[in-house]
């Protein structure tokens, strides 16, 4: 197949996916695509039973996950190549359409996961009462000893920087004392 062909191929398969497109994101996305999908459809023409062609479906699952593409677009966009390619049935495609899914999912949920763990981050987990006393709520969620100790130095620095000299610690065990031994080091009080 001549690479003239292979452009052509990739160009009906993002025409497809195009046409399915929900999100703005999906149309950008199919456009940045491109050179990942040449690279699935290479495979998927010289057999598609080898384990790469499920490696860069996984990374066209995270590509479309990390620009806030559709999970319709995730989900249907095998399915596209094969048609476009002229594969369908072929072994690769459910694999691969898993491997898209799978690898959209696990993005999505590390992005979610982040977002949640920058909740726990300064100013978010705190309040300053009047006369500039911090109250923080300590629920970093982790038990780890050094994400804690990581957390709660960020959090004493950040204050630290504000001028707090004194401040309430409320939640968990392991975060509080976290938190509190943070702020010893930075010179902030714990108020009782």
């Amino acid at each position: 197949m001549t690479p003239r062909d292979s452009e052509a191929l990739v160009a009906a398969w993002c025409d497809l996916d195009r046409g399915a497109a929900l999100l703005e994101a999906d149309r950008e996305i199919v456009e940045v695509s491109r050179p990942l999908r040449a690279v699935i459809a290479g495979f998927a023409l010289a057999g598609g039973s080898d384990e790469e062609i499920y490696d860069a479906c996984a990374s066209l699952g995270r590509l479309i996950a990390q620009r806030g593409g559709s999970p319709t677009l995730a989900s249907a966009t095998i399915d596209h190549a094969g048609d476009a390619l002229g594969v369908r049935p072929a072994a690769w495609l459910a694999p691969g359409r898993a491997a898209v899914a799978e690898a959209f999912m696990r993005a999505v949920l590390e992005r979610a996961h982040q977002e949640t763990l920058r909740g726990w981050e300064f100013p978010r987990c705190a309040v300053v009462l009047p006369g500039g006393v911090l109250v923080v709520a300590a629920g970093f969620p982790s038990d780890d000893p050094e994400l804690l100790a990581e957390w709660a130095a960020r959090i004493a620095r950040a204050a630290a920087l504000q001028g707090i000299r004194q401040a309430f610690v409320s939640g968990a065990d392991g975060a509080r004392t976290a938190v509190e031994e943070a702020f010893d080091v930075v010179g902030i009080r714990i108020a009782k």
